[in-house]
């Protein structure tokens, strides 16, 4: 039968649910075998919607629609119990490459206002994404993770310490130093994204690496503060000359990038050194290195340590101060290259382990 002869009903629904229930039939309705599609009801959470196939098979869509989703949502209703014999959907105006991931892994089809969509069952398979689609702000999440927020980076910092561990909200507050709310605003956020578990024993980081990736990504929207320098001495001899700007002037110095992170996981070559300094280390660093500053051709970047987290669980390895795996993790992942690789190399090596 012909698509001109396809059957629809339409019910009354809010403003705000049209649309929602529009993207799901507009995408049905184009499917060659497809005779009918129908919204039965509205649900409290929902709707209802019947599915007739060219061959006069029919099934029912459970749809969840959802002003607002994020991966622990989704979590929570892949886990309530469903007697219904349909398929499961979400709605929603934006949904998330992560909360899209999650939802192909666990068979529940969503929808997006832009058209990105997926769907599985009963001889039909939609697969649309790319569709623009903008993110709704979320302040929490630049709050978190931006390089000016102190106190949410030490919570974090000290979660990544140990991701096996498991933490009371009270005594990661008194570990950090700072108040339970604060503490419990990272967590919420973590747990929202579904990047954390609760158990009865307490909070625990559960998925490190997307943690690391999306951290790097908003830790990067801001270039950092950086001295680009040049000098005639091959990297060797520059990281040598670190080492005894220590004992000769006392001035620390922190490898990070690729110069550090080969320290933890020697998977890449690099032609450059990039370490952390305080600020009014840098000049005198800068005369008794003999390096010169340049706007291209770097093969040394001295970064301003803007606060003491960038060096916090900092190590010493083979004579040199290295940054923490995780801060390797982080600066590694802004370095053009092999930077990306470097950071997973050091992130299954050094902290998921």
């Amino acid at each position: 039968m012909g698509f001109t002869n396809r059957m629809k009903v339409v019910i009354k629904v809010k403003p705000d649910d049209r649309k929602g229930m529009e993207c799901v039939e507009n995408k049905f309705l184009k499917l060659p075998n497809i005779q009918k599609y129908e919204v039965n009801r509205r649900t409290e959470d929902g709707f209802i919607a019947s599915v007739e196939m060219d061959d006069g098979f029919v099934f029912k869509i459970y749809a969840y629609s959802l002003q607002q989703v994020f991966p622990s949502t989704v979590m929570q209703l892949i886990g309530t119990k469903n007697d219904n014999t349909g398929v499961r959907i979400l709605v929603s105006p934006y949904i998330s490459e992560r909360t899209a991931q999650i939802c192909e892994e666990n068979g529940m089809g969503y929808f997006d206002y832009a058209g990105n969509c997926w769907f599985v069952g009963h001889s039909i398979y939609l697969s649309e994404r790319g569709n623009k689609n903008p993110q709704p702000k979320q302040r929490s999440a630049v709050s978190i993770f931006e390089r000016s927020s102190v106190v949410s980076s030490l919570i974090l910092r000290e979660l990544f310490a140990d991701i096996n561990r498991v933490w009371k909200l009270k005594h990661l507050s008194e570990k950090v130093g700072c108040s339970i709310g604060q503490v419990s605003k990272v967590m919420g956020f973590l747990m929202k994204n579904a990047w954390a578990v609760r158990t009865a024993e307490g909070y625990a980081v559960s998925e490190p690496g997307l943690v690391i990736r999306e951290w790097g990504r908003v830790y990067g929207r801001k270039d950092a503060v950086s001295y680009p320098c040049y000098s005639l001495d091959n990297i060797s001899v520059l990281e040598g000359k670190l080492r005894e700007l220590k004992q000769d002037t006392g001035i620390e110095s922190y490898l990070t990038g690729f110069s550090g992170g080969v320290r933890y996981a020697p998977v890449v070559r690099y032609n450059k050194v990039h370490v952390y300094m305080a600020p009014e280390d840098i000049r005198e660093a800068v005369r008794y290195l003999g390096i010169k500053e340049v706007e291209s051709g770097a093969n040394m970047v001295i970064y301003p340590l803007e606060n003491d987290s960038y060096i916090k669980d900092c190590r010493i390895i083979t004579g040199d101060m290295v940054v923490s795996p995780l801060q390797v993790c982080l600066d590694s992942l802004q370095l053009k290259g092999r930077g990306e690789e470097l950071a997973e190399a050091v992130l299954q090596k050094e902290i998921i382990r």
